[in-house]
């Protein structure tokens, strides 16, 4: 028969190996929060209590985390949509038009195209950048690629349309879901709106549509705000503008109020989310037949829009032309010359205490001749990319004035070629497809 002594001593042996377990675990959990989603669903298919623990929401949401904080990874990803050609050979621009009018894929690729960059760039003949990882996008977003935009981006989750198709995908993961059609009630169409039949048998076909996508933080869920604006051409009818939202965890649509005389205007680099809003460049009607170029935002919480003014100094009609940004956590507006030049003066405004409403504008700076033509967007406060007139992607650093060429490019307009910066996660929305790699 064993002593007390013995006894005591076992029952304690066994509560220090409980506590090193639970301790072991809990590390386990650190270190598998920190790693890639690539790796994830690796460790996925090793077992059953993996795989629980990695769906779980909390560990989801630790992931999150890490990623976005970037503490553990090094590299910033940018996601680009671009087009590129199935054979490098076709350099003909007249035959590369066409190939991209077609209705079909036989000679193009329409991608999302993963790129990983140092956050380490200083050293003249360091390349920054890894090899792009290519996703193919699904029929019937690959068909057109003028009307395929990213229109917004929120903890990995990435918003397309395409006419009127919407689409969420997570490219880390490869999941991709269309959403449903949309139930808002559209005006009816009268030939006398239109000045012939064309018009109007081409509005009927398709609507100037502006869509956003980001997070509620009240009540937890995404969402898809769409706003619809009826026009003849580029002249807008008598018909109202008006709005719906999709929430993820309804799956569903409903109308929501806008001003009616509300229009979203798209112009290259326009839209933007940042902190549960949603921004787009704009019109509103202060008096009839008097429009004013604005800031369009939308609250992801309480569904309401909202207008922003621009800076005073910014004269549209004169060939200025505006992007919008994050920067630092604050809407940055790029506004740079129409003209397409080999390199142009960038001027960068940012919205002090950025909350959706504000209409305070400071003057960042002024940087140039820069070579390119497009602001894309900030990858890093000193570091903006920039997108030429034959389809590449320049990074410009604000400080040294230096550039550097990144392997990007495509062979669509260049104002038609879009980037986000990218924030991996493995957060999943029930997409029932996935996207292929490029063969």
């Amino acid at each position: 028969m064993k002593s007390s002594n013995a006894i005591c001593k076992g029952e304690l042996k066994q509560e220090r190996m409980g506590k090193l377990c639970k301790l072991s675990g809990e590390m386990n959990v650190q270190i598998l929060t920190r790693l890639p989603p690539k790796a994830l669903i690796r460790f996925k298919c090793v077992c059953r209590s993996l795989c629980s623990l990695i769906n779980s929401p909390s560990f989801v949401a630790k992931n999150l985390s890490n990623a976005m904080d970037n503490k553990f990874a090094s590299p910033t990803s940018i996601l680009f949509k671009r087009t590129v050609l199935k054979d490098n050979s076709i350099t003909d621009k007249r035959e590369i038009l066409n190939i991209m009018s077609d209705g079909n894929t036989d000679k193009k690729e329409v991608l999302l195209s993963l790129l990983n960059l140092s956050n380490n760039i200083d050293s003249e003949h360091q390349n920054p950048c890894s090899i792009p990882e290519d996703l193919v996008l699904p029929f019937p977003m690959n068909i057109d690629p003028w009307s395929l935009k990213i229109v917004g981006h929120c903890d990995g989750i990435v918003c397309l349309t395409s006419k009127d198709h919407v689409v969420l995908c997570n490219p880390a993961i490869k999941e991709f879901k269309f959403l449903p059609k949309s139930y808002l009630l559209l005006p009816p169409k009268h030939r006398d709106d239109y000045d012939n039949e064309d018009d109007y048998y081409d509005a009927l076909a398709s609507n100037p549509i502006g869509v956003g996508f980001g997070y509620d933080s009240r009540g937890e869920v995404y969402k898809v705000v769409r706003v619809v604006a009826f026009s003849s051409g580029y002249v807008f009818t008598s018909h109202p503008s008006r709005a719906e939202v999709y929430t993820l965890s309804a799956h569903s649509w409903k109308e929501i109020n806008i001003d009616p005389d509300t229009c979203i205007m798209w112009t290259p680099s326009s839209e933007i989310y940042c902190k549960g809003f949603f921004y787009w460049s704009g019109l509103t009607y202060p008096t009839p037949g008097n429009a004013k170029d604005v800031i369009i935002s939308f609250e992801m919480s309480g569904e309401t829009f909202h207008e922003i003014s621009l800076p005073e100094s910014i004269v549209f009609g004169s060939g200025v032309c505006t992007s919008l940004a994050v920067w630092k956590g604050s809407i940055a507006l790029l506004s740079y010359e129409y003209e397409e030049r080999t390199s142009k003066l960038l001027h960068i405004w940012v919205m002090d205490d950025c909350d959706g409403l504000k209409n305070v504008w400071r003057n960042l700076l002024s940087i140039g001749p820069v070579e390119g033509d497009i602001p894309l967007i900030f990858w890093r406060s000193d570091e903006v990319l920039v997108v030429t007139t034959d389809g590449r992607v320049v990074s410009y650093n604000l400080s040294t004035q230096v550039h550097k060429y990144f392997p990007i490019y495509g062979i669509e307009d260049h104002q038609y070629i879009q980037a986000v910066v990218y924030v991996n996660s493995i957060i999943s929305f029930g997409g029932e497809n996935q996207l292929k790699d490029i063969q």
